[in-house]
């Protein structure tokens, strides 16, 4: 009965979800419509490789950093691809005799999902689903920033 009663006085009021979200940005509404990728993923490292880095060295990088996933960047911070975790297991069932001479441009996805980092963060949580992915490549002004991981947007309550 509280409720209903409050939900009467907040339509006459006049107030609505955004106004609610601005009154309560660390709560779940707010962080929807607030929280932008920029706010999370600066925290995670920025996992990044060379296109001519070897197999040993994209291992290490993606062990090291922990999300998962590694970009395959230009000497400009331009990205050319992403290589997964599982980009490596499905090379490795392909190719286990030549993976010593499989370098980083043999094996990236050169169509990685991205994001800008003023995106908001549930934009990044939809791609995410949709594409059924562990983590997106963030870029700034274009150029290659870093990633963020489903587990950045969980812990923000975003899932």
């Amino acid at each position: 009965m509280g409720d209903a009663l409050a939900i009467c006085l907040l339509e006459l009021k006049g107030f609505t979800r955004d106004d609610f979200a601005k009154l309560h940005p660390g709560g779940s509404l707010g962080k929807k419509m607030y929280l932008r990728v920029d706010d999370i993923y600066k925290m995670n490292n920025k996992p990044q490789v060379s296109p001519d880095d070897s197999i040993d060295k994209i291992i290490i990088e993606i062990t090291g950093n922990l999300l998962g996933a590694t970009a395959v960047i230009d000497n400009e911070n331009n990205l050319l691809g992403i290589i997964t975790d599982g980009d490596i297991r499905r090379m490795l069932q392909r190719n286990l005799s030549e993976i010593a001479r499989l370098k980083a441009r043999d094996i990236m996805n050169k169509t990685p999902k991205i994001i800008e980092a003023d995106d908001l963060a549930i934009n990044a949580m939809r791609l995410i689903e949709k594409h059924n992915i562990s983590q997106i490549v963030v870029l700034e002004n274009g150029k290659y920033s870093g990633m963020i991981h489903l587990h950045d947007l969980i812990r923000e309550g975003l899932v």
